[in-house]
């Protein structure tokens, strides 16, 4: 991710890097010291997890996961740590989160539906008729 986005993020950090977070920036900075041969093992790597990710799914309509680490940030500086999207995203399955419950702070604490490649479909129907059920 970060090597993916130093690239397309590089004339933001030419020309206007002070008007990216500092977080950004840090991300920036270290996927611009990727090398091309780990991001190709990387890649490599990443599809043969998504021929085997259908066997996770196995029986199962979607599974469910946590969204993030916590509740949800206060405030529009951020939107939470990633860390349990970034898999799913780089194995190119369909996630959806959905709020759940509300933490000690107030804010939300969200579920993840994630679906089989492909099945888009069935994994939004899935985040619609959870979220219905937890309103």
């Amino acid at each position: 991710m970060a090597f993916e986005a130093a690239r397309s993020h590089a004339p933001e950090m030419l020309t206007a890097s002070n008007h990216l977070s500092a977080k950004l920036r840090e991300l920036l900075e270290a996927g611009a010291l990727l090398a091309p041969e780990d991001y190709d093992a990387a890649k490599a790597l990443v599809a043969e997890a998504r021929a085997g990710c259908s066997n996770v799914l196995d029986g199962l309509d979607v599974l469910l996961t946590p969204s993030a680490p916590g509740e949800a940030p206060q405030g529009l500086g951020a939107t939470g740590d990633p860390v349990f999207n970034r898999m799913w995203t780089a194995l190119g399955v369909p996630c959806v989160s959905v709020p759940a419950l509300t933490g000690p702070s107030g804010m939300p604490i969200g579920i993840q539906v994630v679906g089989r490649w492909g099945d888009d479909r069935r994994a939004l129907a899935a985040s619609a008729a959870i979220g219905q059920r937890l309103s």
